[in-house]
């Protein structure tokens, strides 16, 4: 080879490794090396920028296991598990810049061996910290979506039963009793209608309910009953409790019942972190602080605790559905899930923000309702109707019946889907009240069998249902219909069944 050839060669070689050097640093990639013991000898200006560093020359000497892996144990097996093979797959790690914030990175590294030792490591890092913000919504709903069905058949087994407990203490509740009973009814009524949006909120998690009855609410009076039912729980455990409420906080249009829900995980979660279990990690004493305060569009409702905090590195995964930090058996992994899903449906927000404490405090937001927006208080019904029912439960039946009779409606329980189909035949009725999921032995829909019998499109359905995916497709196929959700509130059912 001449010397002009051998020039040529290694002018080409040195293109080739620039052009190579151009093209990486435009990916974004940042390139680094590093001693055997995880020292970083140098980088690039794409690392630097990674890890926050102002210059390149601050990235010698950085420990990649102690300064730079969230979890050295992450950085430790890095430099345990390193060979001549070439580069190793990608691995996906969480990293921390210099200011401690974490970050999410893909790292892949090659060890350049020099007679059988390990002399130096070189590697590649991708920063995909905002690429995965960004999917996770999409993933989140991937996830949701795949429990969704699961969900509701368990859902529909469990409302058939707590339709009739709620069905019959309503109607009781309406009757003239002594003081000592009536308490024991709302007990019975309350606890009822919570374990019924359990399961609503569950179902939350995958879709929006447009159906869930909003009405003028008082949350100084969520956040007041919810305190007085944890107070006994949360002193036995030597938790104090304060609250402090805006006595002229405005109205907002809600569910009193799922912001129940929203306040209670809340304030479950902290008592949970304030445990004596958790003694290495408490304070003392141990408080949790639950606020009412407005500003010109939103009520907000703070939970504080000063527990051991939740970890950045956890912040972000918190709202995952099934996702906890508690020992196996002393938690579902549900709980902000559900309370995200019912503040955003609300109209609002619900952050974790920086305490004055080491511990966590969680801040919800719900918009303001003018007056003239919300729903009125329920009255008694205007003029009588002619109701077929028809339930696959001989429980629900029975107090449907009961319900509206009580009202002054004129009711016939359809004994057989077969013999709905009959009586809608041959009798107009104002208002068919079916379940939903009822099938004649053919597979029909009873629903739509009924309204093809009856020819009058005129009369009222309400499709009785379980809180599920298909409901709300159903009743749309099917003129003038709506939909009931099990397990039934008394005054949203009139509503449904009067037309108001």
């Amino acid at each position: 080879m001449t010397v002009t050839q051998h020039n040529s060669l290694v002018h080409d070689r040195a293109g080739a490794f620039d052009r190579y050097a151009s093209l990486l640093s435009r990916t974004g990639y940042g390139e680094f090396r590093a001693s055997p013991d995880g020292y970083l000898i140098d980088g690039d200006r794409a690392l630097a920028t990674i890890l926050g560093c102002a210059e390149v020359g601050e990235l010698a000497g950085i420990s990649l296991v102690d300064e730079v892996f969230l979890n050295p144990i992450d950085g430790d097996a890095l430099l345990e598990n390193q060979n001549d093979d070439g580069l190793s797959e990608w691995t996906t790690r969480r990293w921390k810049r210099r200011d401690r914030s974490p970050i999410t990175v893909r790292v892949a590294v090659v060890a350049r061996v020099d007679a059988g030792r390990v002399v130096v490591l070189e590697g590649i890092v991708d920063d995909v910290t905002e690429r995965q913000r960004r999917d996770e919504p999409l993933r989140r709903t991937e996830r949701l979506a795949s429990i969704g069905t699961t969900l509701a058949g368990v859902a529909h087994e469990l409302n058939n039963p707590l339709a009739a407990i709620i069905g019959f203490a309503q109607l009781l509740l309406k009757r003239p009793l002594v003081a000592d009973d009536h308490v024991a009814l709302e007990a019975i009524n309350h606890e009822a209608l919570r374990s019924a949006n359990v399961i609503r909120n569950l179902l939350a998690m995958c879709r929006r309910k447009d159906g869930e009855r909003r009405v003028a609410t008082n949350v100084n009076d969520i956040v007041g009953y919810i305190a007085r039912t944890r107070r006994y729980a949360l002193e036995t455990a030597g938790i104090a409790c304060r609250v402090d409420l805006d006595p002229s906080l405005p109205l907002i249009r809600g569910d009193r019942a799922q912001l129940e829900q929203v306040v209670l995980n809340l304030v479950r979660n902290a008592e949970q972190a304030l445990l004596p279990g958790l003694v290495a990690k408490r304070p003392a004493p141990a408080w949790i602080h639950v606020r009412t305060r407005s500003d010109d569009s939103s009520v907000i409702i703070d939970v504080e605790d000063n527990g051991p905090g939740i970890d950045d590195s956890e912040a972000s995964r918190m709202w995952d559905a099934f996702w906890t930090t508690k020992e196996e058996g002393e938690g579902t992994g549900v709980g902000l899930c559900v309370a995200h899903s019912i503040v955003v449906d609300h109209g609002g927000t619900i952050t974790l923000e920086k305490s004055g404490t080491r511990g966590a405090k969680f801040v919800i937001r719900l918009p303001i309702t003018p007056l003239a927006d919300a729903t009125a208080p329920w009255g008694q019904a205007s003029r009588a109707l002619d109701v077929l029912v028809v339930e696959a439960a001989a429980e629900d039946g029975a107090f449907v019946e009961r319900f509206l009779t009580s009202r002054g409606h004129a009711v016939i329980c359809a004994g057989t889907p077969e013999a709905a189909v009959t009586l809608a035949s041959h009798t107009s009725f104002d208002v068919i009240l079916c379940d939903a999921h009822l099938r004649l032995r053919d597979g029909t829909s009873v629903a739509a069998a009924i309204r093809a019998a009856s020819g009058d499109a005129g009369s009222r359905m309400v499709l009785a249902t379980s809180p599920d995916i298909g409901a709300e497709l159903h009743a749309m196929s099917i003129d003038n219909a709506v939909t009931a959700t099990r397990p039934y509130d008394v005054e949203e059912l009139g509503r449904l069944i009067e037309g108001d």
